[in-house]
């Protein structure tokens, strides 16, 4: 294993360093990323050289524990690190990857209410197998619109990015749902990722701080239904910084759509569009959202759209 992977891990293994610091400084830490020494007396702050080497034992058995489960393990640093997910203003320092990795190539997100109702469902599903034959479908594999959005039957959908907001060993550190679907998607061609070390388990906060690398890994992303106060907004915030395109459904002619709290989110974004977003997602400032574009989902005909300003 490189070098660079054990003291890159070490140094975001320290106490008040995260990805948003090692990101900012990022030159620096590649320049001396070989050298402990060197790098510890650089970066200053609450990074130490001691900082750094006490934290190399966990490092290494993290590392072991990857090799131990067919689990690639890369840095941000790697040519190989998704050039889109280094866009997000706190990209993970270290990604855990199991399955195919080619997928990272092609991936959309279609994202929603973890209590979706039966139409919410629906749209889902044909949502999913529209986009599922050209594209990696990015998905955080939990209730409601997710599993609705890649699973067919008792399978799900080729080459599905799953998102893990617990360790890749999933069978200990995911809920059932999650242990299920990802297993779905190893066995159909998929990708699983997370920035958790393999035995890290998934908690109340996880599946919020993953919502980034779900926008971040995707050229764009689609919301089926969402109320104005839904879990999708993590997702939505962590996109409107970014230069990428939002699909908004719109079942205007469904009374469920027009009325129902479920889909509340969809409509203020669809009536204030930029504007709406910001309220959604508690921004005080619409300059700095930088959606390139929002596009109207109500048929096969704006699934067309959307997919080309993709390309």
């Amino acid at each position: 294993m490189n070098i660079k992977i054990k003291h890159i891990l070490a140094l975001s293994l320290i106490k008040g360093v995260g990805d948003a610091f090692i990101k900012k400084r990022l030159n620096e830490i590649e320049a001396y990323i070989s050298d402990v020494d060197l790098l510890g007396n650089m970066l200053g702050g609450k990074v130490t050289t001691n900082g750094i080497n006490e934290n190399l034992p966990l490092a290494n058995k993290i590392i072991e524990e990857c090799l131990e489960n067919d689990i690639t393990i890369i840095s941000i640093l790697n040519h190989h690190y998704p050039p889109l997910l280094k866009e997000i203003k706190n990209p993970p320092a270290i990604l855990y990857l199991k399955g195919n990795i080619t997928n990272l190539e092609k991936c959309i997100a279609i994202i929603g209410s973890r209590k979706s109702d039966k139409l919410g469902n629906v749209i889902a599903s044909k949502v999913g197998d529209y986009f599922s034959k050209k594209w990696s479908i990015c998905n955080g594999l939990v209730e409601g619109i997710d599993k609705n959005s890649i699973l067919i039957g008792d399978t799900v959908f080729p080459n599905v990015t799953g998102v893990l907001s617990g360790g890749l060993n999933y069978e200990r550190t995911s809920s059932k749902i999650t242990k299920e679907l990802a297993k779905k998607v190893l066995d159909n061609n998929g990708l699983l990722v997370s920035e958790n070390p393999p035995n890290k388990d998934e908690d109340q906060f996880s599946g919020s701080k993953a919502s980034r690398i779900q926008a971040g890994l995707s050229k764009g992303v689609i919301l089926i239904q969402s109320s104005e106060t839904g879990g999708s907004k993590y997702t939505l915030k962590a996109l409107s910084e970014l230069n990428r395109i939002l699909g908004i459904v719109n079942y205007s002619n469904n009374f469920s759509f027009k009325t129902e709290d479920q889909f509340s989110g969809n409509r203020l974004l669809l009536e204030k569009g930029l504007e709406g977003l910001a309220e959604m997602c508690d921004m005080k400032k619409l300059n700095n959202i930088k959606i390139s574009k929002l596009i109207e989902l109500k048929s096969k005909d704006d699934y067309l759209l959307f997919e080309n300003d993709l390309t």
